[in-house]
């Protein structure tokens, strides 16, 4: 599970002197865009199945080994990423400036106990959550029978985060994959991250988007994505699980961000609010599978089989369905 970072007391904590005071167990290193660092790279002879939990924390790795009490979906999400060996990409950025994931607040419930919204598909968690986990397949987008929205073609991400989905909030911590067809039906995928937070004199530069430009990803690969938040720290492991590439991503807290963790979200999103603004290209399903959420200290592990199910209308119609499993969310095109 994803939820050592929410305890600062690990022996060897390392204090980075840094204007947004970070606090983590293990080393740190700078990246290119300030606030954001990353942990040291793996050994070359590390082996994720036998490394102790002390070892594996060393390594900024903050899924510990699951134990028999934990649901199935962590064993089979641990033993899928154990049984490679990853290499650690020092992350290239590209801040995406005015691009950002806004939260959304609750919408209006419908009979059928779903909510309807205009930017947000999937399953937003209630609670009180510090980790959020999940892998899915990149879907291959591509043009839909709806116009393409005012910023030209049609956008998409297919993201998982924390926050944003409740009135208690107002910040999102969040990373996934953009995939964007353009007007001339041409389809383009990056992976990104960022923590929404209203913007401030101070606020660093990933409450924008952030694109990893040098984490190739592809539609039909798989990645997975572990994220942590708890004691003004972000932690966002994001792994391109068919090349066993991997960027590690730790964050100051923007200023004025409430982070609560008030929800844990599993999303496929038409970002910038949706119609008119964006269009939701066709998408082939997007199924997150071992889907989990943690709190501090482990007390709650949350399964989005008991998820809030968001749907997005756009152009006076429902463009998507949702299905919620045993810790899987299945997401389909509609429109």
């Amino acid at each position: 599970m994803v939820d050592q970072l929410a305890n600062p007391e690990h022996e060897g904590a390392d204090v980075l002197a840094h204007p947004i005071s970070v606090r983590v167990p293990f080393e740190l290193h700078t990246t290119s865009l300030p606030g954001v660092f990353r942990p040291p790279a793996l050994p070359a002879d590390f082996d994720l199945k036998t490394a102790s939990d002390a070892e594996l924390l060393k390594q900024g790795i903050l899924f510990r080994r699951p134990v028999a009490s934990d649901p199935p979906a962590a064993h089979q999400l641990w033993e899928t990423i154990a049984s490679r060996k990853w290499e650690q990409i020092v992350p290239e950025f590209a801040v995406q400036h005015g691009q950002t994931h806004f939260l959304r607040r609750p919408p209006e419930k419908q009979t059928d106990g779903s909510f309807t919204d205009s930017a947000w598909s999937g399953a937003v968690l209630n609670g009180t959550w510090t980790g959020v986990i999940g892998a899915w397949t990149i879907p291959t987008v591509s043009v839909p029978p709806e116009p393409q929205g005012e910023e030209g073609g049609w956008h998409s991400s297919s993201w998982i985060g924390l926050d944003g989905g409740n009135s208690g909030s107002n910040d999102v911590i969040q990373a996934g994959i953009e995939q964007h067809v353009d007007a001339n039906g041409t389809a383009t995928y990056v992976a990104w991250y960022e923590w929404f937070a209203p913007t401030e004199p101070n606020s660093p530069a990933y409450v924008n988007q952030v694109n990893i430009t040098n984490l190739t990803v592809k539609p039909g690969q798989e990645v997975s994505c572990f994220i942590t938040m708890a004691n003004g720290v972000g932690h966002i492991e994001f792994g391109n699980v068919t090349t066993n590439q991997y960027v590690p991503i730790v964050l100051a807290a923007p200023p004025g961000a409430s982070a609560n963790g008030d929800t844990a979200e599993w999303i496929m999103e038409a970002p910038d609010f949706g119609e008119p603004i964006s269009s939701l290209p066709k998408f082939t399903p997007v199924v997150f599978t071992g889907a989990l959420a943690c709190s501090s200290g482990l007390t709650t592990i949350g399964n989005p089989d008991k998820a809030d199910i968001w749907n997005i209308v756009g152009f006076g119609k429902t463009l998507t369905s949702v299905t919620l499993g045993n810790n899987e969310i299945t997401i389909d095109f509609t429109g």
